[in-house]
């Protein structure tokens, strides 16, 4: 019995986050089945679920996602309601792999030959450049870096950081306006919101005329 005859199609797998993207899946992006926007990049030095150890890590390399949806990972093609896949006949490579009732397959493919940014968007692209700007001032380590810095009271890691979420929310901004393209690929382009990023490291951010306070959720704001 293969792993679509032993599926119970629960939904398990679904509700538990979307497939990571591998080179097999190129094709499904390039005939529009998953579009851009609803990727999101998981970059390297985030935190993130690592299937094979069952741990949160982080990240020694990028990966592509589909993204959740209701502000969960519930995978955004999966219906709650009706238990089913919008895309089952054209899935993901993880997606046909897994079997909850045996990981072996999906577990030997998981680290390998997974798509990135670059793969997604060609040479010289004017948008590869962004991204690789983004990263350089926005990278996933250095941010956490200035979190613990600043939560030891160092003033200098605080105005750091809050400059490279400044930077972010207006570089997410610009490339919407400019390049006349939809907020939705934002998160494919430049990841998850470092907003988002410090929420998950109990740091709130909160806009205040034209700048940002950020709440350290110990009575402690910059």
């Amino acid at each position: 019995m293969n792993a679509h005859d032993s599926c119970k199609r629960c939904g398990d797998c679904c509700r538990n986050g979307g497939p990571a993207l591998h080179r097999q899946d190129l094709p499904l992006i390039q005939d529009g089945t998953i579009p851009l926007a609803d990727i999101v990049t998981l970059r390297p030095g985030e935190r993130a679920y690592d299937q094979p150890t069952h741990s949160i890590k982080p990240l020694d390399c990028e990966i592509l996602k589909l993204k959740g949806r209701d502000s969960s990972w519930t995978c955004l093609y999966y219906s709650p309601e009706g238990h089913a896949c919008g895309i089952y006949d054209s899935r993901p490579i993880e997606c046909e792999l897994l079997s909850c009732r045996d990981t072996a397959a999906i577990i030997a493919m998981y680290d390998k030959e997974r798509l990135t940014r670059a793969d997604l968007l060609p040479a010289g692209h004017p948008l590869l450049e962004l991204v690789d700007e983004h990263d350089a001032k926005c990278a996933p380590r250095t941010v956490e870096d200035a979190v613990k810095a600043a939560r030891q009271g160092n003033d200098d890691a605080g105005i750091a950081l809050k400059e490279m979420v400044v930077f972010d929310m207006e570089m997410r901004r610009l490339v919407a306006e400019r390049a006349n393209m939809s907020r939705d690929i934002n998160e494919f382009l430049f990841g998850r919101p470092l907003r988002t990023l410090l929420r998950s490291m109990n740091v709130n951010v909160y806009e205040v005329g034209g700048s940002v306070r950020l709440d350290f959720n110990k009575g402690e704001t910059a």
